[in-house]
């Protein structure tokens, strides 16, 4: 109700407005006079000079007319070359820089200093750009439209601004994009992501929400068509007007506008090829079949039973196909099957493109339609993507205009379970790759008829490590595998796997003008449905429930299993602003101001269900047991009144003011030192920023630098990614002993929660040498982010568990450098070469309590005071013990649930004992410590551009280093405790005493336990990749009808330097900050070859 009424005196507030002009400052009317040259009056506060020059093109030293010269920022004090490149300018006294600006050129700016002579050479736009039309005062970085091969923008970020943007690709299918991290990590339990403003409206990207499918991220981005995309800016600091969402850094993007009343229509095809991904070294069927023989031996079984697995006796059949003698299953397990085949492939991609854009005095319109279809390399995992754009300006009055601009834009995927689950526990291991690693070689996928030849019929599960395991004790061994085509070919018929999500909306953005103001408002409504189908068939027939996967949390075993998920969200928005820019003679003020109201209401529903007893239907009925529903209905709000203003002088001295007061539902009413009006809790929110423009001082004279300008600012922003529900008390459905069916209270409000505060200081410096040649831009920057959301027990007597609340404080201190220099510039060839670094500490400095560490992939992650975020805690090792002398002279023994010592033995792992407080030897939980960081020491880029005549190669290196990765996938396959297909690595597993090895021995069910959480499965994440490798032509060729043709090549992914182990050293399991850094086998990213025209009429 207060959000109402509030939101109502908001609204009234805005309306009440004034709109009186301000005074207009000294004129500077222009008037053309003699060969291109302007005349600016003289106003009564300054005086008039003349400025000469020439300006070249830097290729031929030629001089260039038409190019604009005007007086940064006075958009009147401004003139045009000559046919000599020649051109004469009369400004102010007071003003002190000068742009230089043309088509197909890069914009250049250059103080006039003391001379009145200013020569200038500009550089063709092929390089990368550097200046702006307006000094920038924060550490803001951006990248323009280009001919993208991408299909979501993340892959562009991490391309170009891999300093700026840690982008880390989660996998390689298409389109689910990369986690992002801006300077560090400032959350431990709330959203690290950045927010993402397109065309002016806030996105709901939904990082909480979870796919049904694992190893799956709904990327809300790939709804974007990269091709749609103008430009891409990040806010790194300065972004005080997003107030509590800012936190993390801001993403802005741009789509294309009509910029040309001529209609141009531009088409871009193209197609890829992604080769299957490499597959690790596994054991083939022999040496798997000694591996299990091995295995058999270090359990407790007869040891005179029959193995099937082990039976030599080769059947031999008559001519009509009938046994004779020998064992009749043999063939069964006597194959040497190669799993990988059968999942991986080949993958082709297509992309349609088509651009038109055009208009006149009274409308322009930019309309985009394009089509994507992209297989996986991994089957059953496709995806393509529809969309329709249309951006319009129309024009209602001299005074007055507004834009509307209408989106669409669906995106299906077929979908299968990617690497193995968190829980090996909850649900049998499903994933096409993850089967095909571990399933057992001498198997073959399709069944031997009764003749002893190969049929075309898919064999069921395997059973023959689950019988042996039950003769052991094991009463449930859950080791019966699916056979992957089962998965993929009774699990994959239309909508029985999928996800589709739609994204609509439209936005409508008036602007109407009032002398000096500008009052503008952006409406914007938004529709997001998802939906998702999710359906695991039988293993085997589905009344033979022997082999199904036992769930403990059902009580139950698995034999299919059903479920379904649908999701809508709509998205109201309002931004009124008003803009108010005003030059002074010297000085020039510019600000704006305005308020901001987002809601969001997002419901779903899902239901799951299993044991239908039929592959047939795919929908959950009444056949279904264990039928379960759940739903959300969430509606949330925010609102800010923001201001910005900007104060320069002479455009040498720079300054910005900006703050926010926000308001959201997901504040608490009484929120800890926020500010309390109408029932509401509000977030301040500033910013100062400062900038010194040194070259452009009058006694600034050394020549080898073009542009020095210095950078400081602080900023105070928030993460409002609380959970919904922390600032309320609910009840929640519960069923009882299976059956009865109740509420229980599941969460008691607390109302001083609140929103995550960072604090950021930066120092930057941007520069420019060698008549614009080499640039380069420094930043360092320090911040702390405090009221860090943190999940606290209620006391024991109230029967619940956790409730969100504040407490903790952490720090990022880091710094950003990025090179680039034109190498060669001539009239036919030009070479570029740039880098890009980017380095922070991470460190927690308080926790109001010990956080206790979280469990994650059969490992875990600690937070603790005076570490990094996420470090990897368990027990450091010194090898294998090599014989029983070693391991009596060790002494290292654990205690069993009796508190018997059980000493660890030759064949073992060599656990070093950290902590010696309970007796030297003893190994337990007080000996886990840091084993690993998984934040990186340095990221960034490595870039380089060849062009001669129309042709140019462009050449991208992504690298990481000093990451650590905790290779859960390896610890699957190198455990030796399971009859799991092992790595090749388990050749080398420990057998005779004495034997110098760093693969211990195996045993059944890892009694010892030297396959627990170590440093043995961490590694060294580093990483040099050659991520984009394009050549393209410009075809010399110019028709009435035909404005330009490009063809084109490009290769991805052509090869990574790297000392780790894996498949892919790059991968994000998900965006929870506390999974960083853990492998759990997800498809990795492959080698992908396209071929493409681009064509404009």
């Amino acid at each position: 109700m207060y959000m109402r009424q509030l939101m109502q005196l908001s609204v009234a507030l805005m309306l009440l407005m004034p709109s009186a002009t301000l005074a207009s400052g000294p004129a500077n009317e222009s008037a053309a006079v003699g060969d291109s040259v302007t005349v600016v009056k003289k106003s009564q506060n300054s005086d008039v000079r003349t400025v000469t020059g020439t300006v070249y093109d830097a290729a031929t030293n030629t001089p260039m007319a038409g190019v604009r010269v005007q007086a940064t920022g006075h958009k009147r004090v401004t003139t045009m070359t000559n046919a000599e490149g020649k051109y004469k300018l009369n400004v102010p006294s007071y003003v002190t820089l000068l742009s230089f600006s043309t088509s197909d050129y890069l914009l250049v700016q250059k103080p006039i200093g003391e001379s009145n002579v200013v020569n200038v050479r500009l550089y063709s736009d092929d390089f990368n750009g550097y200046y702006q039309e307006d000094v920038v005062l924060t550490a803001e970085r951006g990248l323009k439209d280009e001919n993208s091969l991408a299909i979501t923008v993340e892959e562009d970020i991490q391309g170009r601004l891999g300093a700026d943007v840690r982008a880390i690709t989660r996998s390689g299918t298409p389109g689910v994009g990369a986690a992002m991290l801006i300077r560090g990590i400032n959350s431990l339990n709330a959203n690290t992501q950045p927010l993402i403003v397109v065309d002016g409206v806030i996105w709901d990207m939904q990082e909480g929400s979870q796919a049904l499918h694992a190893g799956v991220y709904n990327n809300i981005l790939s709804a974007i068509d990269v091709n749609d995309i103008r430009d891409v800016k990040v806010l790194k600091n300065g972004a005080a007007i997003y107030g509590a969402r800012a936190a993390n850094g801001v993403i802005i993007i741009e789509t294309k506008r009509g910029e040309s009343m001529a209609t141009r229509i531009t088409a871009n095809v193209f197609a890829n090829v992604t080769a299957a991904p490499s597959t690790p070294d596994m054991l083939n069927a022999d040496e798997y079949r000694i591996y299990a023989n091995d295995l058999v031996g270090t359990m407790d079984v007869n040891p005179n039973r029959n193995i099937p697995f082990l039976r030599s006796d080769k059947p031999v059949y008559d001519k009509d196909g009938k046994l004779l003698e020998g064992f009749y299953y043999y063939n069964k397990f006597h194959n040497d099957t190669n799993w990988f085949d059968y999942v991986y492939r080949e993958a082709v991609a297509q992309n349609y493109k088509v651009n038109v854009e055009g208009g006149d005095e009274v409308a322009m319109y930019n309309f985009s339609f394009g089509y994507t279809l992209a297989d996986s390399p991994i089957k059953g995992n496709d995806f393509n993507r529809l969309n329709i754009r249309l951006n319009s300006d129309i024009v209602l009055a001299d005074n007055f205009k507004t834009g509307v601009d209408i989106s669409y834009s669906n995106v299906g995927r077929e979908l299968l379970d990617d690497g193995f689950r968190e829980d090996a526990t909850a649900f049998p291991l499903t994933s096409l790759a993850a089967l095909a690693t571990v399933k057992s070689p001498f198997l073959s996928p399709y069944r031997y008829a009764s003749n002893g030849k190969l049929s075309t019929i898919i064999d069921v599960c395997d059973d023959y490590a689950f019988d042996i395991a039950q003769a052991a004790g094991v009463s449930r061994p859950n080791n019966a595998l699916y056979n992957p085509l089962t998965i993929l070919t009774v699990g994959s018929d239309p909508h029985k796997n999928e996800m589709e999500y739609t994204n609509m909306g439209i936005t409508v953005s008036p602007e109407y003008k009032i002398g000096d103001f500008t009052i503008t408002e952006r409406f914007n409504y938004s529709l997001y449905r998802f939906s998702e189908k999710y359906y695991l068939p039988y293993p085997n027939a589905a009344e033979d429930t022997k082999y199904h996967f036992f769930a403990p949390s059902v009580n139950d075993k698995i034999g299919n299993y059903i479920a379904s998920y649908f999701g809508k969200e709509t998205a109201l928005s309002s931004d009124t602003r008003v803009h108010w820019k005003k030059a002074f003679g010297e000085h020039s003020v510019e600000a704006f101001g305005g308020f901001r109201y987002t809601n969001f209401a997002f419901d779903s529903n899902s239901i799951s269900g299993m044991n239908s007893g039929s592959d047939i239907s795919f929908n959950v009925d009444n056949s279904a047991k264990n039928v379960e529903g759940i739903g959300d209905n969430n509606v949330w709000s925010n609102m800010s009144w923001y201001l910005s203003a900007d104060y320069d002088y002479k455009k040498l001295y720079f300054l910005q003011f900006a703050a926010s007061l926000e308001a959201s539902s997901r504040f608490g009413t009484n929120a800890d030192n926020a500010l309390k009006m109408l029932g509401v809790s509000w977030g301040f929110f500033p910013s100062i920023q400062a900038a010194w423009l040194i070259s452009s001082e009058p006694w600034f004279n050394y020549r080898p630098v073009n542009h020095l300008k210095l950078r400081a600012g602080f900023d105070l922003t928030g993460n409002d990614a609380i959970d919904y529900f922390a600032s309320r008390s609910y009840l929640q459905a519960m069923t009882f002993y299976g059956s009865t069916m109740g509420l229980q209270l599941a969460n008691v409000e607390n109302e001083g929660v609140k929103w995550e505060s960072t604090a950021r200081f930066n120092l930057g410096l941007d520069a420019m040498f060698f008549d614009n040649r080499l640039g380069f831009s420094f930043d360092f920057y320090k911040s702390k982010t405090s009221d860090l959301l943190v999940q606290k027990q209620h006391l024991f007597v109230t029967g619940m568990g956790k409730y969100w609340a504040n407490g903790g404080e952490l720090s990022n201190t880091g710094i950003e450098a990025t090179l680039n220099a034109k190498l060669l510039y001539t009239k036919d060839f030009q070479w570029e070469l740039g880098a890009s670094i980017g380095h922070y500490k991470n460190e927690v400095t308080a926790l109001d309590e010990a956080l206790d560490p979280v469990k994650v992939y059969d490992g875990e992650v600690a937070t603790m005071v005076g570490q990094p975020v996420g470090v990897f805690w368990g027990y450091k090792t010194d090898g294998v013990i090599a014989s029983s002398q070693d391991a009596d002279e060790y002494g290292l023994y654990q205690l069993d649930a009796t508190g018997a010592k059980k000493p660890f033995v030759a064949g073992d792992m060599k656990f070093v004992d950290v902590d010696q407080t309970n007796g030297k030897g003893l190994i337990d939980e007080k000996d886990k410590t840091v084993i690993g960081n998984p934040n990186p020491d340095i990221y960034g880029n490595i870039f380089t551009r060849f062009s001669y005549k129309g042709l140019s190669l462009d050449v991208r290196f992504n690298y990481s280093v000093g990451n650590d990765v905790y290779n859960y996938n390896r610890q699957q396959l190198e455990s030796g405790s399971t009859f799991y297909n092992q790595s090749a690595a388990l050749l080398n597993r420990w057998v005779v005493d004495g034997q110098q090895t760093n693969i211990p021995a195996i045993a059944y069910g890892d009694p010892v336990g030297n396959s627990r959480f170590s440093d043995r499965w961490i590694e060294d994440g580093s990483y040099l990749r050659l991520k984009t490798l394009k050549l393209s032509y410009q075809v010399p060729l110019m028709l009435s009808w035909l404005q330009g043709l490009t063809v084109w090549c490009a290769a991805e992914n052509l090869f990574t330097v790297t000392n780790y182990s894996g498949l892919d050293p790059e991968f994000s399991v998900n965006n929870q900050i506390l999974y960083q850094g853990v492998d759990a086998g997800l498809l990795p990213q492959t080698r992908s070859f396209y071929l493409g025209v681009k064509v404009n009429l």
